[in-house]
């Protein structure tokens, strides 16, 4: 046989080997698909079979989350505080992990875990006639990924609430407000992720089914009553493991509820009511 139809040969075998491995792994993704739905499904009548509706559109699996261990970086905190107060702002490293930036314009403090007061001067040049605009453009500005949450309005003043996101997640514990009155930004309060890097650590995050029996369980354990859920989101949790600034960020579900909202590890399926923490 000539070389070039024992190669014409070779590759056509090489072709249907392929064919029949992407039809195989489509099969068993496929099937996999159908036991996860067939699973989830089972689930859902096990808790609407204990007085508990769940909206089925808004609940959502955790992907690829993972424990994560990240540093604070005070090298970012003070670009956003002398983006805020001018560069000529000088920061003082205070007792118990806590950095004061100080000017003409304000005051801007920062704590180990990410707690930010600030406080800023009637004379500062953060004026607007769009505050919602206004606030989001400036912490981008800032460098901070955050999705507007929250809005309030008393009088002149306008308070928005912002969440922290994480490469597109968001992070449930950082949470930032924005006050303006009369126009003027003048305050700024909360917790920011000013944070370098990540390691993740082990850890198996549950399956939405696994999750939902222990939310189920868990509410059960605590004496709580609710009958319908409204909606799992999984995002971050962050906790300051010390003064020096390391920061722990725990995978977890928000389960907002008909009377309460909770966190649930999904790690280890522990609960806690979202107001607690």
């Amino acid at each position: 046989m000539e070389w070039r139809k024992l190669k014409n040969l070779i590759i056509l075998i090489l072709l249907v080997v392929n064919g029949f491995l992407l039809v195989l792994v489509a099969a068993r993704s496929r099937e996999s698909s159908q036991y996860e739905r067939s699973a989830l499904d089972q689930t859902v009548q096990v808790l609407e079979r204990g007085g508990i509706q769940v909206d089925r559109s808004a609940i959502f699996p955790a992907g690829s989350l993972a424990p994560l261990s990240v540093e604070r970086d005070p090298d970012q905190e003070a670009r956003l505080a002398r983006a805020l107060l001018g560069e000529d702002a000088q920061g003082d490293n205070q007792v118990g992990g806590v950095y004061l930036y100080r000017s003409a314009l304000g005051e801007v403090s920062l704590r180990a875990g990410g707690e930010l007061t600030a406080e800023l001067a009637p004379d500062s040049h953060w004026e607007t006639a769009r505050p919602e605009e206004h606030a989001a453009r400036l912490l981008k500005g800032l460098g901070v990924d955050a999705v507007l949450s929250g809005t309030a309005q008393e009088d002149d003043r306008t308070v928005l609430r912002f969440t922290q996101h994480r490469e597109g997640i968001p992070v449930f514990s950082c949470q930032i407000e924005l006050t303006y009155q009369a126009g003027r930004l003048c305050s700024m309060k909360g917790t920011l992720l000013m944070a370098a890097g990540g390691t993740a650590e082990p850890g198996q995050v549950l399956t939405l089914p696994t999750a939902l029996l222990r939310f189920s369980e868990e509410i059960a354990a605590t004496g709580d009553v609710c009958t319908r859920l409204w909606s799992m989101e999984p995002g971050w949790r962050g906790t300051a493991q010390s003064l020096a600034g390391g920061i722990r960020l725990t995978p977890v579900w928000l389960v907002t509820t008909d009377t309460a909202s909770y966190y649930l590890d999904c790690v280890t399926g522990s609960l806690a009511r979202a107001s607690d923490q």
